[in-house]
């Protein structure tokens, strides 16, 4: 069966003038994690499994955002 939706968050990134590096969306998704007491782990560079799901990071262009960078974790 087609899966309509998927899960998918935006991580509070604050230098958003700024492509996010590995270490940089890295680093904010733990603090992410830490603040919202989300067990997290690092599968690679652009996957991460949180509280047991497994997301693809996205570094890029944030939509309607006018040029900022940002990170978002899509669920795979």
């Amino acid at each position: 069966m087609f899966k309509m939706s998927k899960k998918a968050f935006w991580v509070p990134y604050d230098e958003s003038g700024v492509y996010p590096t590995v270490t940089k969306a890295h680093q904010a998704i733990s603090r992410y994690c830490d603040e919202n007491g989300d067990k997290y782990s690092f599968i690679g560079d652009d996957e991460v499994v949180i509280n047991d799901k497994l997301y693809e990071i996205y570094r890029g262009y944030e939509s309607g955002s006018r040029g900022n960078y940002g990170i978002k974790c899509r669920e795979k």
